[in-house]
């Protein structure tokens, strides 16, 4: 069901690349974008699904920011070493007396209620997990929010690309789509988008200055940038903003050069 036009935000891709510290020039990248912007708008729950630290995240809550949910939480629920006693507190009725009443409550659901929950590193649990967690929430909502559908949480799930090359072969895959229909979405690697790694450098480099405040005058070299963008990242967005970062600290916050960078970057000693 598409949200009323009154939730329209026409500055949608203007934020995304704010919020993203750059103006895309990935052609990837910028199909993902323009079908977010769509996508916000809907009730559909969400497959984000992308290398580790590919901004699976952050686009979670870019999509929260500008769905009809954006004045609800955003609440996430870190999957990874999820024991039983955390998926029970979570995501099981607790039945409780308040008020002369007895009162039904899920942790999880009341957090997100009227918002998003998303289930960061979704993909890590086992299949029967990921199915329990799924029709615990189906149930939750049921009882919950049976008078007041619009209400109940939207989900958006995160699924590492290595674990789903797994998990679509098997029926755990089949059940999550019949149960939650969601959209799905891939995020390429940033192997695959090296044209925006400039600007993400930028970025990182103005944030780190707004950190402390003797790195006001933080820069970085052309040859470092170059470094970066020969790179073949293995971590993502998240591994070249921590290297920015330890050039940062190595740099004493004034400009990041090549040896600044992490080892396995460069090869040349830092030190003569």
């Amino acid at each position: 069901m598409i949200a009323t036009a009154a939730h329209y935000k026409p500055r949608l891709t203007e934020y995304i690349s704010d919020d993203y510290g750059l103006n895309t020039k990935s052609l990837l990248m910028k199909d993902i974008f323009t079908k977010v912007k769509s996508i916000a708008l809907l009730e559909n729950h969400i497959a984000l699904i992308g290398e580790i630290g590919v901004g699976k995240k952050r686009l979670a809550q870019i999509i929260h920011k500008y769905s009809f949910l954006e004045e609800g939480p955003f609440h996430l629920f870190y999957c990874i070493d999820i024991t039983e006693a955390k998926f029970k507190e979570a995501f099981w009725e607790h039945i409780h007396f308040e008020n002369e009443h007895l009162q039904i409550k899920y942790e999880a659901l009341e957090k997100a209620g009227g918002g998003i929950l998303y289930l960061d590193q979704f993909s890590e649990l086992s299949g029967e997990y990921m199915l329990n967690i799924v029709n615990s929430y189906i149930r939750g909502c049921n009882q919950l929010y049976k008078y007041n559908t619009s209400l109940s949480p939207r989900l958006i799930l995160s699924i590492s690309q290595d674990a789903f090359q797994d998990l679509a072969k098997t029926d755990v895959w089949d059940k999550l789509l019949k149960l939650l229909n969601p959209i799905t979405i891939m995020l390429p690697p940033l192997r695959e988008r090296k044209e925006d790694i400039p600007a993400l450098i930028k970025s990182f480099v103005t944030e780190a200055k707004s950190s402390e405040d003797t790195w006001q005058n933080l820069s970085i070299t052309s040859e470092a940038v170059n470094e970066c963008k020969t790179y073949s990242w293995p971590g993502n967005v998240r591994q070249l903003k921590n290297a920015i970062h330890q050039g940062a600290v190595l740099s004493h916050g004034k400009t990041i050069e090549s040896h600044h960078l992490p080892f396995s970057m460069n090869w040349k000693l830092p030190y003569k």
